[in-house]
């Protein structure tokens, strides 16, 4: 049997305080250097995972577009409390189930077959504006049943029970797993961390503080130039086709990442919360384009943090945004996902917003 070395003393020979307190020191260093790789490496496998949703986003609005021959539309009505593109795509992101709750409103939805709502969630290239005839009882009593049949929280149910379930969903391809955000708004809803693009945020921008409709802004034929629209009422045109992207589509925005902003953040999941399903409705009047839209240029800058107030909201707000370091990831027209840094140049980022400024710039 071995037997432990004895000091002349006659007493076993162990670790002094020193040399504990240096071994200490020495994992220590050892820790705090290694710790950043590791924070880096996870960062990493979350950043890809981030351009594979896009990437899926990508697929889902290219094979749209092959059924359909144009892209869909942002959002069908200006009130913004309506379902918007990410709905429309389900079915090419293998939800085609979940796709036809929201269609057919459930079994216990007062649903008239062919009525509206069919129509809004084909999203062809016009909606027609047309009212069904409406049930016995039904709470809706005025002409703009229209909108009622494609409101969130109107779309599943009956007059009597639970509204909206199929868009309080989670859909994995929606969330960025670096994002910091609940999982959904106060109501339940499904958040998206990816938002489409209005456009450059100029005309936007210029509507807003001349004292135009802030909830519809930029509205259908006032100054709309992205790869997605939002129709005025009456006004169902405002979808585009690869042959309107005139910049060329490795040129346009269509999707970015959206995260924390003035009004957005762990502890307020209300009002311009982002979800995949279409329009908050937590808006007191009217509800704004925060939730599925953002626009991009000189006012509303990547990971924006400017406080200015307009129409009731912050610049930040309409802003792009992620929780990688330094920028964001972005889909592009031809499918192509790219990371933009923060400090890009506002006026690159203004016209890769646009799909015909007739001024195509190359990706920094």
């Amino acid at each position: 049997m071995n037997k432990c070395k004895q000091h002349k003393s006659g007493f076993t020979r162990g670790f002094t305080l020193v040399e504990l307190l240096v071994v200490i020191a020495i994992i220590g260093i050892l820790i705090a250097l290694l710790l950043p790789a590791v924070q880096a490496a996870r960062e990493a496998a979350r950043r890809s995972q981030c351009t594979n949703n896009l990437k899926q986003l990508g697929l889902a609005i290219h094979n749209f577009h092959d059924v359909y021959k144009v892209f869909p539309i942002g959002q069908p009505d200006d009130d913004n409390d309506n379902y918007a593109w990410g709905a429309y795509i389900l079915p090419f992101l293998e939800q085609k189930s979940l796709h036809e709750i929201l269609v057919n409103g459930g079994a216990a939805l007062v649903y008239i077959p062919g009525g509206d709502n069919t129509r809004v969630h084909a999203a062809i290239r016009e909606i027609p504006g047309v009212s069904p005839t409406l049930p016995t009882g039904h709470p809706v009593q005025n002409t703009d049943s229209y909108n009622w049949w494609c409101q969130v929280r109107n779309n599943h149910g009956n007059p009597t029970g639970a509204r909206g379930q199929g868009a309080k969903t989670i859909i994995g391809t929606f969330i960025c797993p670096s994002d910091v955000l609940p999982r959904e708004d106060n109501d339940g809803y499904g958040k998206s961390n990816y938002c489409c693009c209005l456009g450059s945020d100029e005309p936007w921008y210029n509507q807003l503080i001349s004292g135009g409709p802030s909830w519809s802004a930029p509205s259908g034929g006032t100054g709309q130039n992205g790869m997605f629209r939002l129709a005025q009422t009456n006004n169902f045109h405002f979808v585009t086709s690869f042959s309107d992207l005139l910049d060329g589509s490795s040129n346009v925005i269509a999707i970015g990442e959206v995260s924390e902003s003035a009004n957005v953040s762990r502890t307020i999941i209300d009002r311009v919360f982002p979800l995949w399903a279409g329009g908050n409705n937590n808006w007191n009047g009217q509800w704004r384009i925060s939730s599925w839209a953002r626009v991009a240029g000189p006012y509303t800058v990547i990971n924006s943090k400017d406080q200015t107030p307009v129409a009731g909201l912050t610049l930040s707000d309409f802003s792009f945004g992620s929780k990688h370091p330094g920028g964001a990831n972005f889909l592009f027209g031809d499918g192509s996902v790219r990371f933009l840094s923060e400090t890009i140049d506002t006026t690159t980022y203004a016209r890769l917003a646009s799909i015909n400024d007739g001024n195509p710039v190359q990706i920094p």
